[in-house]
């Protein structure tokens, strides 16, 4: 088991976070398009508010995730973790993951036309 502390620098460096934040974001773009293409106006108005809630429910998240990261990695492991999120290439396949999904997410959106 390791520390919060140790589980918190780990997040940080591997923006895990801002990763899943971003995720989220184009996910729920997502599907509020297609809920507007099919013409579900109370699905698009539901995911437009969880859009503009979620970011409380998110703060809360990140103090779930240290915890559970915390309790399933040792401090050596997570400091294995932050010098192997720490390698340019992880960094921009990190960077990158969310913008991947959105534009997988775009295509497959054109394909359903």
């Amino acid at each position: 088991m390791g520390t919060r502390e140790k589980a918190r620098q780990f997040l940080e460096t591997s923006k895990s976070h801002e990763h899943y934040s971003t995720t989220v974001e184009y996910i729920l773009a997502y599907f509020i398009a297609k809920a507007e293409k099919e013409g579900n106006d109370r699905f698009v108005a539901d995911l437009k508010k969880a859009r503009e809630e979620y970011h409380e429910d998110f703060q809360h998240a990140i103090e779930v995730t240290e915890t559970v990261t915390a309790e399933t990695f040792s401090d050596e492991e997570l400091d294995d973790l932050i010098v192997l999120h720490s390698n340019p290439a992880i960094e921009k396949s990190r960077a990158l993951a969310a913008d991947i999904v959105n534009e997988i997410l775009e295509k497959y959106l054109e394909m359903s036309k």
